[in-house]
């Protein structure tokens, strides 16, 4: 893809998936980085970064005013799962309130807005959920992701919400998340327990950034689902992991949803059906071994 003169904001751009668009996304389009309490890795010194508070109107409003974007790609969000239900007013605040202010500061302007969603607007009772899905989330921060997405569909109209789930990927620094716990645990010979009755299709942040990046040069727009190729429980993750890594693949134990006893319910059958995803793009959706092989490569 040629270089773009589009200006883009990105929001939530020292988080997992916002660090991962810096990378694909660099050269190809004017981007400004929009972080609040944590800093990005390394930026590139020529990367404009605005510290912004966009759960405050003023400050959504003064972002938008003062850059004009063609495309907001919005990868701001709380994504603690558990958090969010025991802090429902940060989880409101960083998930709904930045998607409302947002989009009332660009109300009327031909930017194109593109929301990062999740597979946890629905309830996954017995299969990855379709495009057209009823929603039905099991949790606060399901809830609270759907209210955005209702707000821009009534709101708005040139929008693209990206659905996805079960992000993976290396942790930016000073940060944990399965894929150090994993390798950590069993380098050291420990052993992982993983439940075998949450099952998605879980997604490389690198695969799904690329994926986003055709996405918005193709001008998508409406709903779209982004996940991996593979649809596997927890406990099968963890033993690809294991395996690809070159790790005891015996030391990776089942468990059960319930055993763990977390604080919000998850989907049994979460995740997403993309099987009309992949005729939509030429970047091919990754296996779950492709992705952690690559992962591995990175790190060898």
């Amino acid at each position: 893809m040629a270089k773009s003169t589009e200006k883009m904001v990105l929001t939530g751009a020292a988080g997992l998936l916002g660090q991962a668009v810096l990378r694909k996304f660099k050269g190809h389009y004017d981007l400004a980085a929009v972080i609040n309490r944590t800093e990005i890795d390394n930026p590139p010194h020529d990367l404009e970064i605005v510290r912004a508070d966009l759960s405050d109107k003023k400050a959504a409003a003064d972002l938008i005013h003062d850059h004009n974007p063609d495309i907001i790609l919005n990868a701001a969000a709380w994504v603690d799962v558990d958090g969010c239900e025991s802090d429902r007013k940060r989880a409101l605040k960083s998930n709904f309130s930045i998607v409302e202010n947002l989009i009332n500061a660009t109300k009327d302007s031909r930017t194109h807005f593109i929301q990062i969603s999740t597979d946890y607007i629905f309830n996954g009772v017995d299969h990855p959920a379709n495009v057209d899905d009823n929603p039905a989330p099991l949790n606060y921060y399901g809830r609270t992701k759907l209210m955005a997405e209702e707000y821009i569909t009534d709101n708005y109209a040139r929008y693209l919400i990206a659905r996805t789930c079960a992000l993976f990927g290396l942790p930016n620094r000073g940060q944990t998340n399965l894929i150090n716990y994993f390798y950590d645990s069993l380098k050291a010979g420990k052993e992982v327990q993983a439940p075998e009755d949450i099952y998605a299709n879980p997604i490389w942040v690198e695969n799904l950034a690329e994926l986003l990046l055709e996405a918005i040069g193709k001008g998508y727009k409406g709903m779209l689902h982004l996940g991996g190729k593979d649809y596997l429980s927890r406990y099968e993750f963890a033993r690809v992991f294991a395996r690809v890594f070159g790790f005891d693949e015996d030391l990776v134990k089942p468990t059960t949803a319930i055993h763990q006893k977390r604080p919000a319910r998850r989907p049994q059958y979460a995740g997403l059906n993309v099987e009309q995803t992949q005729e939509k793009f030429d970047t091919p959706l990754l296996s779950a071994h492709e992705a952690l092989s690559a992962i591995h490569k990175r790190i060898k």
